[in-house]
């Protein structure tokens, strides 16, 4: 869809949004769905088929977000979903209604309804969105909600804001700081409790050979996963941002689907037919990325010079899952996430994935109202550098484009990508 169509739409859908919610929600809902269908007959040329069809699987996820009230779950980027999965609950994150909002041109007027609400300004604009989604009365009552404390302080207060908001019951599993195994024991105990609360709140029972299977599909998934990153350690691919934030939510939100299975085997198998051999600037991304923003995707985006080779989000905790132990398994994958604990263990994650995948350099981004993120800034930095990957950090949003200094951004890139080539 060209740009000014986008936008046109998103001012449609702005102005819907105080007085009839519900239109809204339709033409969100619409949009969504369309892209489904547009992946899956008519998908871009020059992006992987195993993308295009995840592309379609997380916009047709996002429709049934706004679909009818009490169908979804709304989760945080970090909970484990095989539970949900099992019972064919979608889950719903504020990452990924946010990042498909602002594809739309339609989230700043969430941004302004969620301040206006009394939201901080300072607050994580993903958060701020799905706030202004639901107080507003365009995103659809969930039948619950669950998160995790798990990585950063807005998963507290936004999700017990909207369980009071929309007057739903809502579970948290508290991720201890310190990894160890009596860590992992504790949050199993917790998934077990959450289990069972979905259970009650669901209206029917959760069978084991339902979950066992969905963590052999994750297992299944981080296995492909793997074997993908070591192709890519071997092969340049020209791609987009976008792709890296498919291969978050296939890893995260999606893991335990079929259709998170079927992405990472596509995508292994695609990758694989490639030719060996590198060639452009190698850059490892940290944290989030703004794949809606024109002047970074003139930069990043289909260039056969430098290429974005991989995400510290995609596989934060690199374990395998076990479907006999299935609660074990998503505990662990808690616990020993790298976004958990000291802001060290990211940067020793950081700097491993960067051997992987052989990367030139790397790009720390500062999502606005990300406190954690901000604060290890340096500290990362410090450790990729010290290890022989040059780093910038860039101070951006993710997902509000009212909110971001173009000029800026670009120079310090620019600068940074011609270091790259110098070092090359």
């Amino acid at each position: 869809m060209p740009s000014s169509s986008i936008e046109a739409l998103g001012r449609l859908i702005s102005r819907q949004v105080a007085g009839h919610p519900d239109r809204a929600r339709a033409l969100l809902r619409t949009a969504y769905t369309l892209v489904g269908v547009q992946m899956k007959y008519f998908p871009p040329k020059n992006v992987l088929p195993a993308r295009c069809a995840m592309q379609g699987d997380t916009a047709r996820s996002m429709a049934a977000a706004l679909g009818r009230p009490g169908r979804a779950a709304c989760v945080n980027i970090f909970l484990p979903c095989e539970v949900l999965h099992a019972l064919n609950i979608p889950p719903v994150l504020p990452e990924g209604l946010s990042c498909y909002l602002v594809s739309t041109a339609a989230e700043r007027v969430f941004v302004e309804a969620a301040e206006e609400r009394g939201v901080p300004e300072s607050y994580c604009s993903y958060h701020k969105i799905l706030l202004g989604l639901a107080e507003t009365g365009v995103m659809a009552r969930p039948r619950f909600i669950l998160n995790t404390s798990l990585a950063c302080d807005a998963n507290q207060l936004t999700f017990r804001r909207l369980a009071e908001f929309w007057d739903v019951p809502r579970f948290t599993v508290d991720v201890p700081y310190a990894p160890s195994e009596e860590s992992v024991a504790q949050v199993a105990e917790q998934l077990r409790a959450m289990a069972a609360f979905v259970q009650a709140h669901g209206g029917r029972p959760l069978e084991e050979d339902a979950l066992r299977a969905a963590v052999a599909r994750s297992r299944a998934t981080v296995e492909g996963y793997r074997r993908y990153l070591a192709l890519r350690a071997e092969r340049s691919l020209s791609d987009e941002m976008t792709s890296e934030m498919l291969s978050v939510f296939a890893t995260h939100s999606m893991l335990g689907s079929p259709e998170a299975l079927r992405y990472t085997e596509q995508l292994c198998a695609q990758v694989a037919a490639l030719p060996e051999g590198r060639r452009g600037k190698r850059i490892l991304w940290l944290h989030t990325l703004p794949h809606w923003q024109d002047s970074l995707r003139a930069l990043l985006n289909f260039r056969p010079d430098v290429e974005i080779v991989g995400c510290d989000m995609a596989l934060d905790a690199d374990v395998l899952p076990e479907p006999e132990r299935p609660y074990e398994s998503m505990a662990r994958r808690l616990v020993c996430s790298s976004f958990n604990g000291g802001a060290e263990r990211r940067a020793e994650r950081a700097a491993e994935l960067a051997r992987l995948l052989r990367a030139d350099g790397a790009v720390y981004f500062c999502h606005w109202g990300c406190k954690q993120t901000s604060g290890a800034a340096q500290l990362v930095k410090r450790r990729l550098e010290a290890a022989g990957f040059p780093t910038l950090v860039l101070d951006g949003d993710g997902c509000d484009s009212g909110n971001v200094n173009d000029g800026q951004m670009v120079t310090r890139l620019q600068a940074f990508l011609e270091l790259l080539e110098g070092c090359r």
